[in-house]
């Protein structure tokens, strides 16, 4: 289910759309859907740390002392038009993490740019 915040009578509230109508939710009931950091390439959104608030999307993963970790890019999101890569790249763990959504054509936009991305990231990473 997708929530989002909405200012209503000057207070910040969690809504869920319905058909056509916004449902209050109780922060009881809402819970962040973490990635799998082997799976979820799709926008991602860092909700712990420094970085907070800032759009990611998955490079790769590794593991460190058995946990996984997930090297990201930082991009920028862009209406109706593909994301733009920031340069910058972040190594968080999934629970600081949480997907993002995104239309079916925001998808189509950025499905090319990462798989360049990532094809560039292993063709480096075999070359150590």
């Amino acid at each position: 289910m997708l929530a989002s915040l909405a200012l209503v009578d000057g207070q910040l509230s969690l809504r869920h759309k319905a058909y056509n109508t916004s449902q209050f939710l109780s922060p009881d009931w809402v819970s962040p859907k973490h990635p799998n950091p082997t799976r979820d390439n799709g926008l991602l959104v860092v909700i712990k740390g420094e970085h907070c608030g800032k759009h990611v999307r998955r490079i790769h993963h590794q593991y460190e002392n058995g946990d996984p970790i997930i090297l990201l890019a930082v991009v920028k999101k862009n209406e109706d038009a593909a994301n733009t890569l920031t340069g910058e790249q972040l190594q968080l763990d999934p629970g600081h993490l949480c997907i993002g959504a995104e239309t079916k054509e925001e998808k189509r936009h950025n499905e090319s740019l990462m798989t360049m991305f990532r094809e560039a990231h292993r063709t480096i990473g075999r070359a150590k």
